[in-house]
């Protein structure tokens, strides 16, 4: 088909006539238009105000729902769907970001801007339908040290409609920066309960300050009742009370830069109260009071001085010393009497004058011909007989008698030269066949020289190995022979032999030419004063041997004087001998051996005091693990020296938004006392109500020198754990005599008098041993001894006083100067020699047997009388607690009430006595009932104070309950230490109340509550 004939695709001519004619009339109506028209941006307008509105809203919300955070926190999440959620590792800071979330969604309802038909709105989407979703849109960091907070909102959507319809929707991120120091609030919380946790040797806190103070406290206490003071409790639960309030404040400072006021005054208060001043200042040095009251500042001004305290200013970290004193008395008696298989000094003496003489000849040939050979008279002659004789000359004489060096402790004392000649001769019988027998002759000489000699030696010694000189001649340190006789001796056994040409013949031809003999020389009249006092000096010397130990170590077993004097005399043993370069004679010799001697027996009393301290030390650790402790532990426990105060700090910097900022602590109630308070005092409690914010207990370990815990000290050394040593039933009975005196009493007067006849008979151990010592150490005859005896025992009031004197070593004294006094010694009882030597015998010998597991009393005897006294302490001293110190109980009692034994005497048997020790075991459980912590001139606070925390989460218009917050609380469990000197009545709680216990202390389960059956506070 032609393109002329196709029409498919042809357009009606008509159509385009219209098309033309309208595009013309619009291309004209365009030319005429005067501008450009109008555009709509009202859409725009309306979504940046809405932005802007937005942003606002959420910056009130996250500063409105971190406020409210802090004032109704939650720390410990709920077993609900919506708590479950806050579970983590920072339970607070999820509970934050939920409730900043549900602010913000619940802020974005009402932000709307209209423009025009347009409308912009902001919102969070759609319903956000679990916790933990809400959660997963916040996120929070803190700024300036946690005083300003930053939060980043995720996913806010923006919309824009106009007329109904959807002009845009975008999802954005929110930042904003808010001025609340709500993390701030929540983690120095946590920080200060972090300090109350801190064990007391793993971290400072609240049990390290706890341990410091309670300590000084024994300590100071402990060494007032040494001194005299009436101090009956040395640990009470009102001193762990303050010394755990001022824990905290130090706490509270380190935590938080500043400490509670209210607090602060509280602790002063208790102090004067607890009269910490006027019983610790006239005997104790400030760090004392430091440690106990902390040198509290007025609240929250001047900064506390941050000089660190100086290690070892606490008595309870001070040292004991431990020295030699009576090992050093029983060596030397060991020495005089030869006991316990040592060498008496007198033996020693006769010793040192010993020597062994001897006689020997020794022999040189000087000529030895040759025998001469058969030579036969001709030839077929034989040999049949021989005959050989001797002819033996001796010629030269004359001998040396002079002393010759010959070794160190060797000495020629005879020496004489001989010529022995030997003429042989010889005849020889031949024979023939037909022949008559023919004799041959010949002859030959040996020449001999022999030289007898005479030598003396010394024997061994105790003392070092040097020259001696002279020797085996008269002279030396105090003149004399020194053992000049030797060299007669000598002379006497070449005599005895037939004389040196006998001798010399019998080298040559045989025969005995040796003898020996061994002598004890005579010894000068001065010997025995002179050694004596040469080894009572070094008996001094020793005794004044002394090394410091940590008074906590010897407290809790971990110390071992004794091994460590051995190891100091062990390491100077040679200083102390004093052996010269060269002994100045025999008698210089004998006195350093004498002086050796003395030392090794010093050594093997110290070993054994060691093997007893390592039984003692065996024994305190088990009674530390009866109580639960570790001896370790304890010992760690007593050597805590208090920490440097903290200083006052602000937290943010002045750059910061905020600028600095100060925290200020407020604890309900401030001071938390075992005692009850009012709940109208306490916020978070019902005002009705009584509120006991802590639960006090402590436990005196050796309350007295017996029963439980000190049996199991003593029991390896004695066996008998049913007995008590002469010295605490001694102090036990006088201090019933005293009572006594003033305050007279039926059934205390027939316990004291059980108690005395037990001692007594003891008493009659340490009468019978004094008598032996005199019968020994003197010629008095039995009468004498008997009434020097008597003597010396009137001399003491009563059977208590000598039985605390036969230990204390003051009866020995005693009866050594009657006995002296007496003059009617055989053995010239006036001399220096004589006198030493009963005084040393005496202390030695009654301390042995006044220590000794035989004269030990029957607990039930001291403890019947101990109970009795201390009825009248506690009576006596009751009225007097309630209106004064103790220097006014001292008044009120007016010394009349006898002293109680307390304490463990660190040394076995008390010989020596090196230090009493005793041990609080300190426990407290406490907590706040409202703690809040809030910003100095600021709106916002925190609050811990157990409350419950509920919000609507999902929006239905049910609050779910999401948790709580955990109150501010702790338990500490520590132990504090007393040491004080031996002697007196040791340290401890005479009080009889061994296990003291707080009012909150008195059920299974102790800790703060309120005085309600069930221990529960109802809320305001």
């Amino acid at each position: 088909m032609r393109l002329a004939e196709d029409d498919r695709g042809r357009v009606p001519f008509a159509l385009v006539g219209v098309l033309l004619l309208v595009a013309s009339s619009t291309f004209a109506v365009s030319l005429a238009t005067p501008g450009v028209a109008p555009v709509d941006r009202s859409a725009d307008v309306a979504a940046d105000r809405v932005d802007a509105e937005a942003t606002a809203a959420l910056r009130v919300a996250a500063r409105d729902a971190a406020r409210a955070a802090a004032r109704d926190p939650v720390t410990v999440a709920a077993d609900t769907e919506a708590g479950r959620a806050l579970d983590g590792p920072d339970t607070f800071r999820r509970y934050l970001r939920l409730r900043i979330f549900l602010a913000a969604r619940e802020a974005m309802v009402p932000v709307e801007h209209r423009r025009g038909a347009s409308v912009a709105r902001a919102s969070f989407g759609e319903s956000v339908e679990s916790a933990s979703e809400a959660i997963d849109r916040v996120s929070i960091a803190g700024v300036d040290d946690g005083t300003e907070l930053r939060v980043t909102l995720y996913d806010l959507e923006l919309t824009v409609e106009r007329d109904g319809r959807p002009l845009d929707a975008r999802r954005v991120d929110r930042t904003v920066t808010v001025g609340v120091p709500a993390l701030a609030l929540h983690d120095r919380t946590d920080a200060f309960q972090k300090r109350l946790d801190a064990g007391p040797i793993e971290a400072p806190g609240l049990a390290r300050r706890t341990t410091v103070g309670v300590t000084a406290m024994a300590q100071a206490r402990g060494l007032g009742q040494y001194g005299g003071l009436p101090i009956s409790n040395v640990v009470a639960n009102r001193h762990v009370a303050l010394s755990t309030n001022a824990g905290l404040l130090d706490a509270q400072r380190a935590a938080f830069g500043r400490s509670d006021p209210d607090a602060a005054a509280g602790v002063r208060a208790a102090t004067l109260r607890t009269g910490v001043t006027d019983v610790l200042d006239p005997y104790a040095d400030g760090h004392v009071v430091s440690a106990v009251t902390g040198e509290l500042p007025d609240p929250n001004a001047a900064e506390r001085s941050d000089e660190t305290p100086e290690s070892g200013a606490l008595p309870a970290t001070k040292t004991v010393s431990v020295g030699v004193n009576g090992t050093a008395d029983e060596a030397f008696l060991e020495l005089l009497r030869g006991a316990s298989g040592a060498a008496s000094l007198d033996s020693i003496r006769r010793d040192g004058y010993r020597a062994s003489v001897s006689v020997r000849a020794s022999t040189r040939a000087i000529r030895n011909e040759r025998r001469p050979s058969p030579r036969a008279p001709g030839e077929n002659w034989t040999l049949v007989f021989s005959d050989v004789s001797k002819d033996v000359s001796v010629s030269g004489g004359g001998s040396t008698r002079s002393v010759s060096r010959t070794g160190t402790e060797e000495r020629r004392l005879y020496s004489a030269t001989r010529r022995v000649t030997e003429r042989w001769r010889v005849e020889r019988t031949w024979v023939k066949v037909n022949e008559t027998p023919r004799t041959t002759t010949a002859s030959w000489r040996d020449v001999h020289r022999v030289r007898i000699t005479g030598t003396g030696r010394l024997p061994g010694s105790a003392a070092p190995t040097r020259p001696v000189r002279p020797l085996f001649e008269s002279g030396g340190a105090l003149g004399g022979p020194n053992l000049q006789e030797a060299g007669e001796v000598s002379r006497t056994l070449v005599s005895d032999l037939g004389g040196p040409d006998t001798v010399a013949r019998r080298a040559v031809t045989g025969g005995r030419t040796s003898a020996s003999r061994t002598i004890t020389g005579d010894r000068p009249a001065d010997l025995e004063p002179w050694v004596y006092a040469d080894v009572a000096d070094l008996r001094g010397r020793v005794r004044d041997l002394s090394i410091e130990v940590e008074a906590s170590d010897a407290a809790t077993g971990h110390a071992n004087g004794a091994a460590r004097l051995a190891a100091l005399v062990r390491d100077r043993r040679a200083e102390l001998v004093d052996a010269p370069n060269r002994y100045d004679g025999v008698a210089d010799r004998t006195r350093v051996a004498a002086r050796a001697a003395y030392l090794d027996q010093v050594l093997a009393g110290l070993d054994a005091r060691a093997g007893r301290t390592r039984a003692q030390n065996a024994g305190i650790d088990r009674a530390l693990d009866a109580r639960g402790l570790a001896a370790s532990r304890v010992n760690d426990l007593a050597k805590l020296t208090p920490d440097a105060p903290s200083p006052r700090t602000d937290f943010g910097g002045s750059e910061g938004a905020r600028g600095e900022t100060t925290l200020i602590p407020d604890g309900d109630p401030a001071y938390l006392a075992p005692d009850p308070v009012e709940g109208t005092l306490v916020d978070g409690v019902a005002d009705g109500e009584r509120y006991v914010g802590l639960a006090v207990r402590n436990v005196n370990v050796f309350s007295v020198p017996y029963g439980d815990a000190a049996d199991l000290v003593t029991r390896t050394l004695f066996g008998d754990p049913g007995r008590v040593s002469l010295h605490t039933a001694g102090q036990a009975l006088v201090a019933a005599d005293r009572t006594l005196e003033t305050h007279p009493d039926e059934t205390l007067e027939a316990r004291r008098d059980v108690l005395e006849t037990k001692v007594e008979g003891s008493m009659g151990d340490v009468r019978a041993a004094a008598t032996r010592t005199l019968a020994r150490e003197t010629s008095l005859d039995r009468n004498q001894r008997r009434r020097i005896v008597d003597r010396s025992f009137a001399r003491f009031d009563g059977p208590g006083e000598r039985a605390v004197a036969a230990t204390d070593g003051s009866l020995a004294r005693e009866v050594a100067a009657v006995a002296v006094e007496a003059r009617s010694d055989g053995r010239d009882g006036s001399s220096p020699v004589a006198r030493d030597r009963i005084r040393v015998a005496l202390r030695v010998d009654l301390r042995r047997v006044a220590t000794s597991e035989r004269v030990r009393v029957p607990e039930s005897a001291v403890d019947d009388a101990v109970s009795s006294t201390r009825e009248f302490v506690e009576r006596e001293a009751t009225d007097a607690a309630e209106r004064a110190t103790e220097e006014g109980i001292s008044r009120a009692t007016n010394g009349t009430v006898g002293a109680i034994p307390a304490g463990l005497p660190i040394s076995p048997t008390l010989s020596p006595w090196v230090a009493t020790a005793n041990l609080w075991i300190v426990e407290s459980r406490g907590a706040y009932g409202r703690f809040a912590v809030g910003v100095e001139g600021g709106e916002t606070t925190y609050v811990r104070d157990g409350s419950e925390a509920d919000l609507d989460v999902d929006g239905d218009g049910v609050a779910e309950s999401l948790g709580r917050s955990r109150r501010v609380q702790f338990s500490v469990r520590t132990v504090a230490i007393a040491v004080v000197p031996p002697g007196k009545f040791g340290v401890g709680d005479t009080d009889g109340n061994t296990d003291e216990r707080s009012v909150a202390w008195s059920d299974p389960s102790p800790g703060p509550r309120c005085v309600t059956p069930t221990g529960a506070c109802p809320r305001e």
